[in-house]
This record gives structure tokens, C-alpha cells and sequence, in this order.
């Protein structure tokens, strides 16, 4: 996982005279990693203010439009292909105060619910990889956005720690289309799309590490331990597909701070290639 060492350790450097509690130590130090709602930073970085319109693609429940609309003032159209994803959104824009600046629709990436040049920022968190064909939604995203309008992009890919076999598992089990966890597939289409890439932020393993410093998180090692010793009865409590998705959510976030997955967060501007 450290990369590839000229020799390897011997048992007498093992356990040679070096300080291992002072090793210790210095890993439960604190690196100061960015939380992930510093997403809302990168986004006001291309002038979000008042006067525009964000599409949230893939908004699922509209957390986050509604964390846009009460940051920025913006108006947000939060559009997922999920029923109840859509029946939560509307729920939750009913009950917050900012709500109405959000607008919940149903609708996909492929075929978005809004006007040519109608929206100055489109807001892609974590959703692409579910997207079957990926050079048809971001032409819809070109189309949407007014010219020179940016679209933010957090996903994550696959690096060349990742095993074939521990792939295959995980893409099947999260609804994952494989062709989407390639970085360089990504930016392919971003180019045949008409966008260009004006800051790409490596985000790696930070966020998901800032999460847990601060405990927000659960201990996803724990919860793959407990879901492997009892799966027969965790079987049986969740059924078979709730199961495969709590397992591989966890393996997910375990393998995004082993490095096997990597975070990225890009700002693309439309009609600069």
C-alpha cells in the first residue's frame, strides 16, 4: 500500500531500535484534513451569488441544494431519478426555511428537466458513476448551462491499487457503471462534451478522513467485521440487497483511505475547449 520498496524489511529491523510508541504517537496526530461540506468553499469559488440558478444533478434528498441556497441565496433545482428520493426532497424544502429557493423534479442527467441556457452552475456530488451513457449527460449539461457556465464535479475513481476481482464486486454490489471509475475516461468525455478543466482539487482520502477526526463517521472496519462474522443473521434482518449495499458502502469508504479509491473534485467551464 506504500508503494513498491527496493528490499524487504527484515525481522531485525522489524523489531530493531526504533521508538514504537513514539510512531504511535505521531499517527494520532491530527493532520487537519478539510471536512467535506468544503465543497461549498470550491463552489463559491466560480461566484455563485443571487442571482443564479444551480441545477444539484442527482440531488437525491436536497441536502445540499438547500445548504447551496442558504450559503449563497442562489435559486436550486435539485433533479434525481429516484422516487423516493424526490418524495424526501420535497418533504425537506417544506420544512426549511430556504426552501423556497429550491425546486425538486424528477428527472436524469440524460434528459434534464430545464431550459437551454437556464442554469449558470450545475452541481455534481458523487452521482456519475451510476450514469450508463456519460457523453449524452454531460452534452445535456452543456445544453442547460448559459455559455462559459461552470459545472463542479466530486466523484471518485478507481486507482491502480484497485484489484480486477475487488472491483468487480464492489462496481456490482453499488449499482456502479465500471467504465465510469476510470480518471482518464472521465476526462475524455469531459473534452468530447465541450468542457475544459480549469482546476482539478485531488481530494484523495482528506474528507473521509476529516470525518473521522471529528466522529461524524462510523468505524467502517468495525461495521465490514460485524456484517462478515454474522452475515447469516444479518441476512435475514436486512435482506440480501440492503446487506451487499451496507457491506460494500463500508469496503467503499475503507478502500477510498487505503488508496485504492481517489477523490477528485473538478471545475469544468463550458465552451473552453
Amino acid at each position: 500500500m506504500t508503494g513498491k520498496w527496493s528490499k524487504p524489511i527484515s525481522v531485525a529491523e522489524m523489531y530493531g531500535d526504533w521508538d514504537y510508541d513514539a510512531a504511535v504517537d505521531l499517527l494520532s496526530r491530527s493532520l487537519d484534513p478539510r471536512p467535506s461540506l468544503s465543497i461549498l468553499d470550491t463552489l463559491g469559488s466560480v461566484g455563485v451569488g443571487p442571482e443564479d440558478t444551480v441545477l444539484d444533478i442527482g440531488g437525491r434528498d436536497g441536502r445540499y441544494s438547500l445548504m447551496m441556497a442558504q450559503r449563497f441565496g442562489c435559486r436550486v433545482m435539485s433533479v434525481d431519478p429516484v422516487d423516493a428520493n424526490v418524495e424526501d426532497g420535497l418533504r425537506a424544502v417544506a420544512e426549511h426555511e430556504h426552501g423556497h429557493l429550491v425546486g425538486i423534479r424528477p428527472g436524469t442527467i440524460e434528459q434534464i428537466p430545464a431550459e437551454t441556457d437556464s442554469i449558470d452552475v450545475v452541481f455534481s456530488r458523487d452521482m456519475l458513476g451510476h450514469v450508463e451513457d456519460l457523453d449524452a449527460g454531460l452534452a445535456e449539461c452543456a445544453r442547460v448551462l448559459v455559455p462559459g457556465g461552470a459545472m463542479l464535479v466530486y466523484d471518485v475513481f478507481a486507482t491502480d491499487l484497485m484489484e480486477p476481482l475487488e472491483a468487480e464486486r464492489l462496481y456490482a454490489d453499488l449499482a456502479l457503471v465500471p467504465e465510469r471509475m476510470s480518471v482518464s475516461g472521465f476526462e475524455d468525455a469531459v473534452g468530447r462534451a465541450g468542457f475544459g478543466i480549469e482546476s482539478l482539487d485531488v481530494i484523495g482520502s482528506e474528507w473521509y478522513e476529516a470525518s473521522q477526526d471529528d466522529g461524524s463517521a462510523p468505524n467502517y472496519t468495525l461495521q465490514v467485521s460485524r456484517l462478515r462474522r454474522a452475515k447469516a443473521q444479518m441476512l435475514q434482518e436486512l435482506g440480501e440487497g440492503p446487506y451487499r449495499v451496507m457491506y460494500s458502502n463500508a469496503l467503499w469508504s475503507i478502500y477510498i483511505m487505503i488508496g485504492k479509491l481517489e477523490c477528485r473534485l473538478y471545475v469544468l467551464r463550458s465552451g473552453s475547449v
